[in-house]
């Protein structure tokens, strides 16, 4: 009973000190009435006592170990600062690069569209019409100079049969490209 009452006392003023009950500290079962007492009077020997339990030792080591762990983590990112800087160069680096080759890529884009623009079927066939026009314009032109007697027969035969064969040649492509198309 009078076991009970201390370890009680003990058991209150071990958790209003460090939140802890006295089950959680074996060494306090195993002291008598007496040492109980003088623990709970002497503050300088109940700190000696408490610092020298289990618990205390193995949280004491926990925290030790949790420290080096730091220390150590700390150790291997300082080491590693100088690799992270270099890394950091090389991502602006690349970010400078992959600048240009984006501006490039634009430049080639917008090159790519003006071409496809020029080049597209509307386009192509307009120019086709203007030319097979510009065949039969001329061919005609060349037929009012023979009959005005500019030129004479052998020269007219040539170029009109080289202009009229370009005409020809030019309707037939823009009568198949306006059936394919």
């Amino acid at each position: 009973s009078t076991q009970s009452t201390w370890g009680h006392l003990l058991s209150v003023y071990f958790f209003s000190k460090m939140q802890f009950q006295y089950q959680d500290i074996p060494e306090v079962q195993s002291l008598s009435v007496d040492e109980l007492t003088q623990l709970v009077n002497n503050d300088s020997a109940f700190e000696l006592f408490f610092q020298n339990t289990s618990l205390v030792k193995h949280r004491r080591s926990l925290n030790e170990d949790i420290q080096k762990g730091n220390e150590n983590m700390a150790v291997a990112n300082s080491s590693m600062k100088s690799e992270i800087e270099a890394l950091k160069a090389e991502i602006q680096e690349l970010t400078s690069v992959v600048s240009a080759q984006k501006a490039e890529l634009d430049t080639k884009l917008a090159l790519k569209a003006d071409i496809m623009q020029r080049r597209s079927t509307e386009v192509l066939k307009q120019k086709l019409r203007e030319a097979t026009a510009e065949a039969e314009a001329i061919s005609e032109s060349t037929a009012d100079a023979f009959h005005q007697e500019s030129l004479d027969l052998k020269s007219f035969t040539k170029q009109y049969l080289e202009q009229r064969r370009l005409y020809h040649l030019r309707k037939h492509k823009l009568d198949n490209f306006s059936t394919i198309l």
